[in-house]
Protein backbone atom coordinates (compact mmCIF):
# COMPACT_ATOMS: atom_id res chain seq x y z
CA UNK A 1 0.00 0.00 0.00
CA UNK A 2 1.58 3.27 -1.00
CA UNK A 3 0.07 4.77 2.38
CA UNK A 4 2.00 2.18 4.16
CA UNK A 5 5.20 3.02 2.97
CA UNK A 6 4.57 6.90 3.43
CA UNK A 7 4.15 5.66 7.10
CA UNK A 8 7.16 3.50 7.21
CA UNK A 9 9.76 6.21 5.54
CA UNK A 10 8.15 8.96 7.94
CA UNK A 11 8.05 6.72 11.49
CA UNK A 12 11.96 6.29 10.31
CA UNK A 13 12.47 10.03 9.99
CA UNK A 14 10.58 10.94 12.98
CA UNK A 15 11.39 8.47 15.08
CA UNK A 16 14.69 8.58 14.41
CA UNK A 17 15.01 12.34 14.87
CA UNK A 18 13.30 11.75 18.15
CA UNK A 19 10.92 14.14 17.66
CA UNK A 20 12.60 17.48 17.59
CA UNK A 21 11.05 19.22 14.65
CA UNK A 22 13.43 22.06 14.34
CA UNK A 23 15.96 19.19 13.54
CA UNK A 24 14.17 17.81 10.68
CA UNK A 25 16.20 17.43 7.08
CA UNK A 26 14.01 17.11 4.42
CA UNK A 27 15.59 14.24 3.41
CA UNK A 28 17.51 11.95 6.07
CA UNK A 29 20.42 9.67 5.01
CA UNK A 30 19.93 7.60 7.66
CA UNK A 31 17.04 7.29 9.86
CA UNK A 32 17.58 6.05 13.05
CA UNK A 33 15.57 3.73 15.47
CA UNK A 34 11.67 4.04 15.57
CA UNK A 35 10.01 4.24 18.62
CA UNK A 36 6.65 5.08 17.14
CA UNK A 37 4.40 3.70 14.41
CA UNK A 38 2.02 6.83 14.41
CA UNK A 39 2.99 10.55 14.79
CA UNK A 40 -0.58 12.65 15.05
CA UNK A 41 0.18 15.69 12.65
CA UNK A 42 -2.32 18.78 13.01
CA UNK A 43 -2.74 21.41 10.78
CA UNK A 44 -2.17 24.94 11.47
CA UNK A 45 -4.20 27.60 9.95
CA UNK A 46 -5.21 31.28 10.15
CA UNK A 47 -4.71 33.48 12.97
CA UNK A 48 -4.62 32.67 16.79
CA UNK A 49 -5.58 29.26 18.06
CA UNK A 50 -8.85 28.86 15.99
CA UNK A 51 -7.26 25.49 14.28
CA UNK A 52 -6.93 24.08 18.37
CA UNK A 53 -10.08 23.76 19.83
CA UNK A 54 -9.11 20.23 21.15
CA UNK A 55 -5.26 21.45 21.80
CA UNK A 56 -5.16 17.83 24.81
CA UNK A 57 -6.63 15.25 22.25
CA UNK A 58 -3.08 14.01 20.38
CA UNK A 59 -1.89 13.06 23.84
CA UNK A 60 -5.21 11.54 25.03
CA UNK A 61 -5.55 9.76 21.65
CA UNK A 62 -2.20 8.10 22.28
CA UNK A 63 -3.08 7.25 26.09
CA UNK A 64 -5.86 5.25 24.02
CA UNK A 65 -4.19 3.73 21.38
CA UNK A 66 -1.28 2.45 24.01
CA UNK A 67 -3.62 1.07 26.33
CA UNK A 68 -5.63 -0.85 24.07
CA UNK A 69 -3.62 -1.85 20.86
CA UNK A 70 0.14 -2.66 20.37
CA UNK A 71 0.49 0.38 18.18
CA UNK A 72 3.08 2.50 19.54
CA UNK A 73 1.76 5.93 19.37
CA UNK A 74 3.46 9.33 20.21
CA UNK A 75 1.65 11.54 22.74
CA UNK A 76 3.28 15.02 21.10
CA UNK A 77 1.23 16.82 18.59
CA UNK A 78 3.57 17.56 15.32
CA UNK A 79 1.88 20.77 14.26
CA UNK A 80 2.18 21.67 10.85
CA UNK A 81 1.78 24.71 8.65
CA UNK A 82 0.59 23.84 4.84
CA UNK A 83 3.45 26.16 3.79
CA UNK A 84 6.07 24.09 5.60
CA UNK A 85 8.24 21.33 4.35
CA UNK A 86 7.31 19.14 7.78
CA UNK A 87 3.94 18.63 5.57
CA UNK A 88 5.42 15.99 3.59
CA UNK A 89 7.01 14.57 6.67
CA UNK A 90 3.34 13.60 8.02
CA UNK A 91 1.37 11.29 6.40
CA UNK A 92 -1.91 11.83 8.93
CA UNK A 93 -3.21 15.02 9.61
CA UNK A 94 -6.13 16.18 11.84
CA UNK A 95 -7.66 19.55 10.87
CA UNK A 96 -10.75 21.01 13.20
CA UNK A 97 -12.17 23.85 14.11
CA UNK A 98 -14.99 25.42 15.33
CA UNK A 99 -16.13 28.65 13.35
CA UNK A 100 -15.07 30.36 9.72
CA UNK A 101 -12.11 30.93 8.86
CA UNK A 102 -9.83 32.31 5.57
CA UNK A 103 -9.60 30.63 2.60
CA UNK A 104 -6.19 29.08 1.85
CA UNK A 105 -3.54 30.15 -0.41
CA UNK A 106 -3.48 29.03 -4.03
CA UNK A 107 -0.13 27.74 -2.99
CA UNK A 108 -0.92 26.13 0.25
CA UNK A 109 -3.74 24.25 -2.00
CA UNK A 110 -1.27 23.38 -4.74
CA UNK A 111 0.82 21.86 -1.88
CA UNK A 112 -2.14 19.93 -0.37
CA UNK A 113 -2.78 17.81 -3.53
CA UNK A 114 0.80 17.04 -3.93
CA UNK A 115 0.06 15.86 -0.20
CA UNK A 116 -2.63 13.38 -1.04
CA UNK A 117 -1.06 12.44 -4.32
CA UNK A 118 1.89 11.34 -2.20
CA UNK A 119 -0.76 9.12 -0.22
CA UNK A 120 -1.79 11.28 2.93
CA UNK A 121 -4.13 10.75 4.74
CA UNK A 122 -6.94 13.75 6.13
CA UNK A 123 -8.93 13.67 9.05
CA UNK A 124 -11.41 16.50 9.09
CA UNK A 125 -13.57 17.48 12.47
CA UNK A 126 -16.10 19.91 13.10
CA UNK A 127 -15.55 20.96 16.71
CA UNK A 128 -18.73 22.82 17.12
CA UNK A 129 -20.68 19.30 16.18
CA UNK A 130 -23.88 21.16 14.59
CA UNK A 131 -25.27 21.64 11.13
CA UNK A 132 -24.10 24.48 9.02
CA UNK A 133 -21.44 25.42 11.52
CA UNK A 134 -18.82 28.14 10.21
CA UNK A 135 -16.19 25.65 9.97
CA UNK A 136 -18.46 23.25 8.16
CA UNK A 137 -18.88 25.91 5.83
CA UNK A 138 -15.18 27.01 5.54
CA UNK A 139 -14.11 23.53 5.53
CA UNK A 140 -16.45 22.47 2.24
CA UNK A 141 -15.26 26.00 0.67
CA UNK A 142 -11.70 24.73 0.83
CA UNK A 143 -12.54 21.14 -0.65
CA UNK A 144 -14.24 22.72 -3.75
CA UNK A 145 -10.97 24.00 -4.66
CA UNK A 146 -8.71 20.95 -3.49
CA UNK A 147 -10.84 18.65 -5.23
CA UNK A 148 -12.73 20.45 -8.14
CA UNK A 149 -15.70 18.94 -9.46
CA UNK A 150 -15.99 16.09 -6.44
CA UNK A 151 -18.42 16.11 -3.52
CA UNK A 152 -18.13 14.45 0.04
CA UNK A 153 -19.78 11.37 0.18
CA UNK A 154 -21.38 9.11 2.89
CA UNK A 155 -18.63 6.53 4.25
CA UNK A 156 -20.60 3.17 3.94
CA UNK A 157 -20.63 1.22 7.60
CA UNK A 158 -19.12 -1.78 5.37
CA UNK A 159 -16.28 0.26 4.68
CA UNK A 160 -12.92 -0.87 5.62
CA UNK A 161 -12.73 1.67 8.52
CA UNK A 162 -15.66 0.43 10.04
CA UNK A 163 -13.64 -2.86 10.21
CA UNK A 164 -10.11 -1.92 10.58
CA UNK A 165 -10.22 -2.94 14.71
CA UNK A 166 -13.47 -3.05 15.95
CA UNK A 167 -16.79 -3.73 13.95
CA UNK A 168 -18.76 -0.71 14.23
CA UNK A 169 -21.91 0.85 11.69
CA UNK A 170 -22.18 3.76 12.63
CA UNK A 171 -20.10 7.26 13.04
CA UNK A 172 -20.62 9.35 16.85
CA UNK A 173 -18.06 11.57 18.69
CA UNK A 174 -19.23 14.15 21.47
CA UNK A 175 -22.65 14.54 19.67
CA UNK A 176 -24.39 12.90 17.34
CA UNK A 177 -25.22 15.27 14.65
CA UNK A 178 -24.84 13.12 11.75
CA UNK A 179 -24.71 9.10 11.79
CA UNK A 180 -22.01 8.86 9.24
CA UNK A 181 -18.78 10.15 8.05
CA UNK A 182 -18.08 11.45 5.21
CA UNK A 183 -15.01 10.53 2.39
CA UNK A 184 -13.43 11.47 -0.61
CA UNK A 185 -12.06 8.54 -2.38
CA UNK A 186 -8.93 7.89 -4.70
CA UNK A 187 -8.85 4.91 -6.48
CA UNK A 188 -9.78 2.25 -3.64
CA UNK A 189 -8.42 4.61 -0.51
CA UNK A 190 -10.52 7.12 1.59
CA UNK A 191 -8.17 10.13 1.33
CA UNK A 192 -9.97 12.46 3.32
CA UNK A 193 -12.72 11.63 6.38
CA UNK A 194 -14.84 14.35 7.38
CA UNK A 195 -17.07 13.93 11.17
CA UNK A 196 -19.39 16.34 12.34
CA UNK A 197 -19.27 14.88 15.39
CA UNK A 198 -16.33 16.70 16.76
CA UNK A 199 -14.78 13.28 17.39
CA UNK A 200 -11.89 15.31 19.93
CA UNK A 201 -14.08 16.22 22.22
CA UNK A 202 -15.43 12.57 22.89
CA UNK A 203 -11.94 11.67 23.97
CA UNK A 204 -9.98 14.70 24.97
CA UNK A 205 -8.55 14.27 28.73
CA UNK A 206 -8.11 16.54 31.78
CA UNK A 207 -5.11 16.91 33.78
CA UNK A 208 -6.29 14.18 36.07
CA UNK A 209 -7.16 11.97 32.86
CA UNK A 210 -10.97 12.09 33.07
CA UNK A 211 -12.89 13.28 29.99
CA UNK A 212 -13.18 16.93 29.83
CA UNK A 213 -16.68 17.12 27.61
CA UNK A 214 -20.19 14.84 28.32
CA UNK A 215 -20.97 12.82 25.50
CA UNK A 216 -24.73 14.11 24.26
CA UNK A 217 -26.79 12.28 24.10
CA UNK A 218 -25.99 8.85 24.68
CA UNK A 219 -23.16 9.14 27.64
CA UNK A 220 -20.17 7.19 28.05
CA UNK A 221 -21.72 4.40 25.94
CA UNK A 222 -21.77 6.30 23.00
CA UNK A 223 -18.16 7.44 24.26
CA UNK A 224 -16.90 4.19 23.83
CA UNK A 225 -18.20 4.08 20.55
CA UNK A 226 -16.09 7.31 19.69
CA UNK A 227 -13.28 5.93 21.62
CA UNK A 228 -13.75 2.10 19.05
CA UNK A 229 -13.52 4.57 16.20
CA UNK A 230 -10.68 6.51 16.82
CA UNK A 231 -8.67 3.35 16.96
CA UNK A 232 -10.17 2.33 13.81
CA UNK A 233 -9.75 5.38 12.30
CA UNK A 234 -5.86 5.22 13.06
CA UNK A 235 -5.72 1.72 11.85
CA UNK A 236 -7.27 2.59 8.60
CA UNK A 237 -4.59 5.17 8.46
CA UNK A 238 -1.87 2.52 9.23
CA UNK A 239 -2.96 -0.15 6.99
CA UNK A 240 -5.62 1.38 4.38
CA UNK A 241 -7.63 -1.55 2.51
CA UNK A 242 -5.73 -4.67 3.98
CA UNK A 243 -8.66 -5.51 5.68
CA UNK A 244 -10.99 -6.19 2.37
CA UNK A 245 -8.22 -9.14 1.47
CA UNK A 246 -9.97 -11.85 0.94
CA UNK A 247 -8.08 -14.12 3.67
CA UNK A 248 -10.42 -11.32 6.18
CA UNK A 249 -13.81 -11.47 4.28
CA UNK A 250 -15.03 -15.12 5.98
CA UNK A 251 -13.67 -13.57 9.30
CA UNK A 252 -15.16 -10.63 9.53
CA UNK A 253 -18.46 -12.08 8.34
CA UNK A 254 -18.89 -14.50 10.98
CA UNK A 255 -17.75 -11.78 13.68
CA UNK A 256 -20.82 -9.58 12.30
CA UNK A 257 -22.82 -12.46 12.36
CA UNK A 258 -22.05 -13.17 16.39
CA UNK A 259 -21.95 -9.40 16.83
CA UNK A 260 -24.42 -8.41 20.00
CA UNK A 261 -27.64 -6.12 18.76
Amino acid sequence: MRRRAFFKICAGVLGGLGLSRKAWPQYPSKPGPVKYDFFFGQMVYGQGLAWNPRPGVARSLARILNARTSVPVSPERLEIKLSSSELFSCPFLYLSGENEFEPFSDDEIQRLRRWFDAGGLLLADDALAELDSGFDRSFRRELLRIFPGEKLKPIPSDHTLFQAYYLLDKAVGRKATVPNLWGIDRGDLTVLIYSQNDLAGAIEQDASQGFRYPVIPGGESQREMAIRLWVNLIYYALCANYKKDAVHSSFISERRKRRPR
